[in-house]
């Protein structure tokens, strides 16, 4: 029987999930639902659409999964990506492992067993790698004060945080904060350069260009 739902490996946030969708909808793909690690068809797949869908998720950099030991790696890094993303951790009484073995009705030591083997690491380390990588994302591209940070990531307080953050990266939050937004400034003076370089090397090649805007 021929199937409306396939899995993908490579889905770890909302943008993946965009740009899946707008590239099958392109491709004339009708899609019922789609979430990390999954999307479901209004139809089912005939296996040529299935090797377009393969085609197309290449192209991105994803791919499908057939192995279902695969499937289930890639469901619990889909309910990781969740879980940091909506902060469940600091809403619930239960934690990742109790979490993921209630959600997986399966007991946690099989699931830990299952996710090393085939990922190389546990699934805390991986956790804590990925809820990093989300605060990095809120240093450098919010305004968010380390306290709102925390809360919004689960994480227990600020010290918390901070104690985590600098075993993994050797910084404090707040010094990488400061370097990425130095950083970012000498790019942005960098490339001001470089278009004034650009405009100055076009008006010298083309002379009868007006540059009194002003005018």
């Amino acid at each position: 029987m021929e199937s409306t739902q396939v899995n993908i490996k490579g889905m770890v946030c909302s943008r993946c999930i965009y740009t899946i969708r707008e590239n099958l909808h392109k491709a004339g793909m009708f899609i019922r639902d789609i979430s990390l690690g999954k999307v479901a068809f209004c139809k089912p797949i005939a296996e040529i659409d299935k090797v377009k869908i393969r085609s197309i998720l290449s192209d991105l950099g994803f791919e499908l999964i057939s192995d279902k030991k695969e499937k289930r790696l890639e469901e619990i890094k889909a309910f990781i990506h969740t879980w940091i993303e909506e902060g469940s951790g600091k809403d619930s009484d239960l934690s990742l492992s109790e979490s993921l073995a209630r959600h997986f009705i399966i007991h946690y030591d099989s699931l830990s067993e299952l996710f090393s083997q085939m990922e190389g690491k546990s699934i805390e380390k991986y956790h804590i790698e990925k809820r990093l990588e989300a605060v990095k994302e809120l240093l450098v591209y919010t305004d968010l004060s380390l306290s709102k940070i925390a809360f919004k990531k689960g994480f227990s307080s600020v010290h918390h945080l901070s104690t985590q953050f600098k075993k993994v990266t050797g910084l404090n939050p707040s010094h990488f904060r400061e370097i990425q937004a130095a950083k970012a400034q000498v790019l942005n003076q960098n490339s001001m350069q470089n278009d004034a370089i650009h405009i100055g090397n076009y008006v010298t090649d083309n002379p009868e260009v007006d540059l009194n805007f002003a005018e």
